[in-house]
């Protein structure tokens, strides 16, 4: 008997271990913190990878735009079948025995050296103007790359926000159906009206319909998180995010705003486009005056004639070639006046996309400093409002209080935790806004900024 019992033991010791997907809880799925959707965001979304191949396309510009001083050779080659014999090779002179050879079907071969040596400058403006296109690019996928993060991270803030406002709620279902039972045992026994059953039940559904709105809210956010990472709903739902709050929450002073609003300035992709244009601008007035200037070019070919016979002959020259421009009917004129014109335009929107910055920063440090005020008065609220549901419910209990005012203290928490959720995501949103605006928007940013759960708190 013994023995049995020793074997019964050992074989319920090797179905233990050979099961132990049975035996053990599942392994937590892995988190997705903000920095890191930020940054797989970056690495895939179609606006960012259309501004990296418009890059490539300026730099490949450029490249071609400082080939223009270079040397340049061709080869050309014909056959060609006349009705009647044609002369083979030029004719250098006339005398005796200098006669050409005559056949109907001609073959003639070149090969040309072109080397421009001063173009008036066109070259140069080119050059500078490609240079200006690429920069301009550069700052296109910086501002792509930093609206890609800004939406991103709204879009995770609105999924936590959410996600908070679902939990607050679920907390108020939880006293209702409290509330609700003990209604229902008090009006079994008949020491309990049933407008009150009728009351509680009405408050229940009434929170019940709007959990399904909160849930497909949720679940709105959660996808549109997904379509900007291109990943799967599953790997966004709130359950995967992680909670967050400002590493520093203080807003900052007026003399760091002065600072900030000067580095967004000299940071800020706008900016930087509109100067890299009107770089291009003032590149296009010299391209423009160019057309007036000489053209002077070193010139060498080697020619090759032959006929059906073969009578191969051979022969170069090499030279200078001077172009100088007389008269164009006043279109030079005209394109120098209208690439002044582009110049003042391209000037003034320097000076917009200044302004535009300010405006940016200063809207954002309002939205921080007021999130952070509104943070202080409803964190209070929130401790208030709970200490008024808790002696209503006492009340209640004892017999001295109205289910009425229990279910309101009960809406009034609600309403106060949930504007709490929101407005702590909104103080982290009008920081990241505030670095969008300074150019500094990133995920190292993130990393350094924004704090995980239990880090800090806003």
């Amino acid at each position: 008997m013994k023995s049995l019992s020793v074997f019964v033991l050992a074989v319920l010791s090797v179905l233990a271990f050979a099961t132990p997907s049975a035996a053990q809880p599942p392994a937590a799925e892995g988190r997705l913190p903000l920095a890191a959707a930020v940054e797989r965001a970056l690495g895939r979304f179609p606006s960012v990878e259309s501004a990296r191949a418009r890059q490539q396309e300026a730099r490949e510009a450029l490249g071609e735009a400082e080939t223009g001083l270079r040397p340049r050779g061709r080869f050309n080659a014909s056959a060609i079948q006349y009705q009647e014999p044609m002369v083979v090779t030029p004719i250098h002179g006339f005398g005796p025995g200098l006669f050409p050879e005559f056949d109907e079907t001609l073959f003639q071969g070149t090969l040309g050296l072109t080397w421009t040596l001063w173009d008036g400058g066109a070259t140069g403006a080119r050059v500078r103007s490609a240079a200006s296109q690429l920069e301009g690019a550069g700052a296109a996928l910086n501002a792509a790359e930093q609206a890609l993060a800004g939406c991103v991270a709204a879009a995770y803030l609105t999924v936590l926000g959410q996600q908070q406002v679902l939990e607050a709620h679920d907390l108020r279902l939880e006293a209702l159906e409290a509330e609700l039972s003990r209604v229902r045992q008090r009006f079994e026994v008949g020491r309990a009206a049933k407008v009150e059953l009728l009351r509680a039940e009405a408050a229940q559904a009434s929170a019940q319909a709007e959990r399904v709105r909160l849930s497909v809210a949720v679940d709105s956010a959660e996808r549109e998180l997904a379509r900007l990472l291109e990943a799967p709903v599953e790997e966004t739902r709130a359950g995967r995010l992680v909670p967050v709050a400002l590493a520093d929450a203080s807003p900052p002073d007026r003399e760091a705003l002065e600072a900030i609003t000067a580095e967004g300035i000299a940071a800020s992709p706008a900016v930087a486009q509109a100067r890299a244009q009107l770089l291009a601008a003032e590149a296009g007035i010299t391209l423009a005056r160019s057309a007036l200037k000489p053209e002077l070019r070193a010139i060498a070919n080697l020619n090759e004639w032959s006929s059906s016979r073969g009578d191969f002959t051979a022969e170069w020259n090499a030279g200078f070639q001077i172009a100088v421009p007389l008269f164009d009917s006043g279109a030079t004129r005209r394109r120098i006046a209208r690439a002044e014109a582009a110049r003042n335009a391209a000037t003034e929107q320097v000076r917009l996309a200044e302004v535009q910055v300010r405006e940016e920063v200063d809207r954002a440090v309002a939205r921080a400093e007021e999130a952070r005020a509104r943070i202080e008065s409803l964190r209070s609220a929130v401790e208030r409002f709970t200490e008024v549901a808790r002696v209503q419910k006492l009340l209640l209990d004892e017999g001295a209080g109205t289910q009425t005012d229990y279910l309101a203290a009960e809406a009034d928490l609600l309403a106060a935790r949930a504007s709490l959720a929101e407005v702590r995501n909104a103080a982290v949103l009008a920081r990241i806004d505030l670095a969008r605006a300074a150019g500094r928007l990133s995920p190292d940013w993130l990393r350094g900024h924004v704090a995980n759960e239990g880090e800090t708190t806003p």
